[in-house]
């Protein structure tokens, strides 16, 4: 796996562009290539909008990692929103990995953990309103009820404001979301109180901001009428006026606990380890404790707000990408184009679409095959052309991808609804910038590559109906429709060349007096075996149909009137050699008639056909009463 000769490490998680998913990956990386791992981080998209058929897709990227060649995992599974899909991947990494696994912020039976002490982490900001600001009406905003987060971070509050003495009343605690959704219901429960709070204290930043949006939309000044804090210490914040006041987890010395955990636990088997670290305290304007001017606030907006504009060109750029690949049909035409726009990722160093075999809309797929295809790739930089390397999805990455440093690759799936497609894989020069990989990008390119598969069976089904739209559905030759397409194409450079044409009529004789006797399928056996004939006499040098119930055309333009006789007679002869043979109670035989001429600049393949019918005609007379016209 990842082809060198170092161990690596694992890491499952969603949406890893969000900020705590993001530097967490960055303490992962930065601590793994100081001990001198491999990092293979697997980051699926997430449950966006109501689409169970997505969420299948996405969740079926977890069957990728080679979960038993790994020598640790961590996993993020609070970042996934299904439990459905959480309990599965546990019973995967239960069953399959031989190594240590580590669950972050979740403590969990049989796993080693590391965790941000919830107790205690909002104590720093509480004693920050109660000591420093002399605050005594607080009010706390948690996540969903049942959520152990939401529950902990809850009971802390409680825990705090009964050891200070103060009353926690009825309007004073407010189940939330964790998200942006619930500020107006969370204001007109706190401001229904017979007091205005003091203090507003939320447990994430996302509800901070939803909160503190809602009062200064009411007319209420933050923080000079009501304070409002968070907790996460999400950069995000920054950008809100106020910046929040916050309580920071040590996201990136949580994944370089976990990566040292798994470091010491190799080798060894040993009872699951629990790692506890605390958050930080960060003062900002929320709670009135800093300045707008503040020095350090105006450098972290000045590099968020740069951030910013990095995403904003980045979608930009990504929409170009859209509207150009539009015109896309194949994924030679998506490989051409897709390098353009791979520098709008900082510090990529190599990229590759990796595709299951054979992918087609014909067979679904579920899964992903044993071998994989990289079909659209950069290494070091340069973009790679006309690309086809197969290679054993194990390794995640052939081995020309790859050298022997410790290097981090991100891997994300490529799926339209629950049809799994591939997936991508990303390699970064260093870990900054390695979590901003784009789902802006990521839906782009796996909706060209399925219209890629649309494409392909629409012009197969054109194709096949063209077929069988020229094709006689009995014998397999062309149907007069056939016939008379590439005939009259070929009677037409003939006349423009002034080049010979041999033209011939064949009909089969008796072909009612074998159907009322012996019945169609017999019928229609007597014609097969002419076709076959034609076909075996004929093929390579002329073009050749059934154009009628027992009547057959010949055309070409590179023989002799004599080399056409002899096709003629050949067919003739297969049909003596068939009816010596006593295989049926009938004969079968053919007659034919031809001509052959330089067309006239008037003469069209009309005029020829009613020559070699008129030939065929006489002929047919003749055969009659030379045979008797008997059936055997």
């Amino acid at each position: 796996m990842l082809f060198n000769s170092r161990k690596t490490i694992g890491v499952i998680a969603e949406n890893t562009a969000n900020e705590f998913q993001h530097k967490l990956c960055n303490g992962i990386i930065r601590s793994a290539w100081e001990l001198g791992y491999n990092v293979a981080l697997f980051s699926s998209h997430g449950s966006y909008g109501q689409s169970e058929l997505f969420r299948l897709g996405d969740t079926q990227f977890y069957q990728l990692p080679p979960y038993e060649e790994l020598c640790g995992m961590i996993l993020v599974l609070d970042t996934m929103d299904n439990e459905d899909s959480k309990q599965r991947l546990v019973n995967t990494v239960k069953s399959r990995c031989n190594c240590p696994v580590v669950r972050m912020r979740i403590d969990w039976p049989g796993f080693h953990s590391v965790l941000v002490d919830n107790r205690t982490c909002m104590e720093s900001v509480i004693r920050h309103f109660v000591e420093h600001h002399g605050f005594r009406r607080l009010c706390f905003m948690t996540g969903p009820k049942s959520h152990i987060d939401a529950e902990e971070r809850l009971q802390c509050f409680k825990d705090l404001m009964s050891r200070y003495g103060l009353p926690v009343g009825e309007h004073q605690c407010f189940y939330g979301d964790f998200w942006k959704f619930e500020g107006p219901a969370a204001c007109d429960w706190f401001l229904t109180g017979e007091e205005t709070p003091e203090a507003i204290i939320c447990a994430n930043d996302y509800m901070a901001v939803a909160v503190a949006s809602e009062l200064i939309s009411r007319g209420y000044r933050v923080p000079e009428d009501i304070c409002v804090s968070g907790y996460d210490g999400l950069d995000s914040t920054i950008s809100f006026s106020p910046s929040m006041t916050t309580a920071c987890a040590p996201f990136e010395k949580m994944g370089s606990e976990a990566v040292q955990l798994i470091h010491r636990q190799q080798g060894k088997l040993q009872t699951p380890q629990r790692i506890l670290l605390e958050s930080k305290l960060i003062l900002r304007e929320s709670c009135g404790c800093v300045t707008p001017n503040d020095l350090e606030l105006l450098r972290l907006r000045r590099d968020h707000h740069d951030s910013l504009q990095l995403d904003n060109d980045r979608s930009l750029a990504f929409s170009f990408m859209s509207s150009q690949l539009a015109a896309a049909k194949t994924m030679e035409e998506v490989s051409e184009m897709l390098p353009d726009y791979l520098e709008h990722f900082s510090h990529l160093r190599s990229f590759a679409i990796c595709l299951n075999q054979n992918l087609t809309l014909d067979r679904k797929l579920f899964d992903y095959t044993d071998q994989v295809e990289i079909r659209t790739a950069m290494k070091d930089g340069v973009p790679m052309p006309d690309v086809n390397i197969p290679f054993d999805k194990k390794l995640l990455i052939p081995a020309e991808f790859t050298d022997d440093t410790p290097q981090a690759w991100y891997f994300t799936p490529l799926h339209f609804l629950d049809h799994c497609l591939g997936y991508e894989a990303f390699r970064f020069e260093d870990e900054a910038p390695a979590g901003l990989c784009n789902f802006h990008f990521d839906v782009i390119v796996f909706n060209k590559i399925y219209e890629t598969l649309v494409y392909d069976k629409m012009e197969r089904m054109i194709s096949e109906l063209q077929r069988t739209s020229l094709q006689d559905a009995l014998t397999g030759l062309y149907n007069r429709g056939g016939f008379t397409k590439y005939g009259d194409q070929l009677f037409e450079h003939a006349r423009r060349d002034r080049i010979p044409v041999f033209m011939a009529v064949l009909d089969k004789d008796n072909l009612k007096k074998i159907n009322d006797r012996f019945g169609h399928i017999e019928g229609d056996f007597a014609i097969k075996k002419i076709a076959d004939a034609i076909s075996k006499y004929c093929g390579g040098s002329y073009i050749f149909g059934r154009t009628g119930g027992d009547e057959f055309y010949v055309i070409g333009t590179k023989n002799s009137d004599e080399k056409g006789q002899e096709c003629l007679s050949s067919v003739e002869e297969e049909m003596v050699r068939f009816n010596s043979g006593h295989t049926k109670d009938y004969e079968i035989h053919v007659s034919f008639g031809s001509y052959m001429d330089v067309p006239k600049p008037q003469e069209t393949l009309d005029d020829f056909i009613k020559v070699a019918d008129h030939f065929m005609y006489h002929n047919k007379i003749t055969n009659k009463k030379r045979r008797g016209d008997v059936l055997r």
